[in-house]
């Protein structure tokens, strides 16, 4: 197993006195390759990867219930989507309201959308499998890096449950707070048969949509985590306990980061390539729900006799918190990918020889000019200054379309109890 590494590596392992020793690391290794699963998620990486269509094992992970496990999920998921849309088609009087224009374009436009869009992370995940295959591959490259390098005993485990804990947190905020507020509003307009049935056929697309982008997010949160690793190595080294450390030391330790930070930025080339159309999809999605939820809010404190005020301000949440989430999660991300430029130069406090020297100044110029980013296939970045910009879009088109709406319009179809019209 031993034979694998370099001469240099093995001399980095043995005079670091921080690190495990040797026998440490086979035991954990082999521990690694009988787990049942990937240590790094624990459990909830294969639950991801059934929900998002990807059956790519990890390191250790058995492919076979899993693989069934998605046949069945994703044959299920596709029988359900052919028959609402077909009926939706078919009979569009028995889903939308047809008493009015505009409540029928919008309804329809938020019914179908949402159908839609899963189907794209389930033709993603069909054409990137061999995209998903070098993700995996590439985590392991970079975990046996730190595992090989790592200045200090359990470094890795530390991350990794810290790791776990960002994962749990964002999935809280990402998944279960707009559900939770979904089904409330589907409590109260048990009232209007059309509203309430339509909630309900939606909702499990959306939160098929939210898990599909939770197998994104997964990705991310474990790139901005092992950028923290990269930083955090490189805070030892430049630390002032870190002076006993040799000036070869240091040299061997600045090659093994400079290596790891190349995996990183493939890493997040393949997570861009592999998720960039289902981002574009999504956001397309909010943005056009969102604008219509707009107008629904402007009309329900514009205009008199609706009975679900509470409703149409409740309807916002759930696309404002996915737009804030995705962005947010992938602008700190960069700014972890970002932040190791400065960390890179405190090293430069330290007396150093004229080679390490150059190679801190060429590790410098690589992440000046091959700076990470997440795209919605090379339309935009999904960064906040992006998110800025959609929401203004949204503020525009939404002035224009309530501009454009008949004067007249009014909510007395919608609040009927039953509001079918025959035609």
């Amino acid at each position: 197993m031993f034979n694998s590494f370099s001469k240099s590596s093995l001399e980095f392992i043995l005079t670091e006195t921080q690190c495990t020793t040797m026998e440490q690391f086979s035991a954990s290794s082999m521990s690694r390759h009988h787990a049942p699963y990937d240590r790094r998620f624990g459990s909830i990486y294969p639950l991801f990867q059934l929900l998002g269509f990807t059956p790519v094992p990890l390191h250790g992970q058995a492919l076979t219930s899993l693989h069934t496990l998605t046949i069945v999920f994703v044959s299920f998921y596709t029988t359900g989507e052919i028959i609402v849309l077909s009926y939706s088609l078919i009979k569009p009087e028995a889903v939308f309201f047809l008493s009015d224009a505009t409540g029928t374009f919008a309804d329809a436009i938020q019914f179908v959308i949402p159908l839609a869009v899963p189907l794209v992370t389930l033709t993603l995940s069909l054409l990137k499998r061999s995209t998903q295959k070098r993700i995996a591959l590439l985590m392991d490259q970079i975990d046996g890096s730190i595992e090989a390098h790592g200045a200090a005993p359990g470094c890795l485990e530390r991350f990794n449950h810290q790791l776990a804990d960002d994962i749990f947190s964002t999935m809280f905020v990402f998944n279960v707070i707009p559900a939770v507020s979904e089904f409330f509003i589907i409590s109260r307009i048990s009232g209007n048969p059309v509203w309430h049935r339509n909630w309900l056929l939606k909702v499990w697309f959306f939160i098929l949509i939210r898990l599909g982008d939770s197998f994104f997010l997964v990705h991310v949160l474990y790139l901005r985590n092992r950028y923290r690793v990269l930083n955090n190595e490189l805070q030892q080294t430049a630390s002032t306990a870190g002076r006993a450390i040799s000036p070869e030391a240091i040299h061997r330790r600045l090659v093994h980061l400079k290596a790891m930070q190349n995996l990183l930025k493939d890493l997040t080339g393949e997570v861009s390539d592999r998720f960039g159309w289902q981002l574009f999809a999504v956001i397309t999605m909010l943005f056009i729900c969102t604008t219509i939820d707009g107008y629904w809010m402007y009309a329900s404190l514009h205009y008199d006799g609706n009975l679900y005020k509470v409703e149409s301000f409740l309807c916002g949440i759930s696309p404002v918190l996915m737009f804030f989430v995705l962005f947010n999660t992938c602008q700190k991300c960069v700014d972890e990918g970002e932040i190791t430029f400065y960390y890179l130069h405190s090293v430069l406090n330290r007396v150093l020889p004229q080679t390490t020297i150059t190679l801190i100044e060429n590790f410098s110029k690589q992440l000046d000019n091959e700076q990470i980013n997440f795209s919605a296939a090379n339309f935009f970045d999904i960064r906040l200054s992006s998110l800025t910009t959609i929401f203004g879009s949204i503020t525009s088109y939404l002035v224009i379309y309530i501009n454009f709406i008949p004067k007249t319009d009014t909510f007395n179809d919608y609040n009927k109890e039953h509001n079918l019209v025959t035609t």
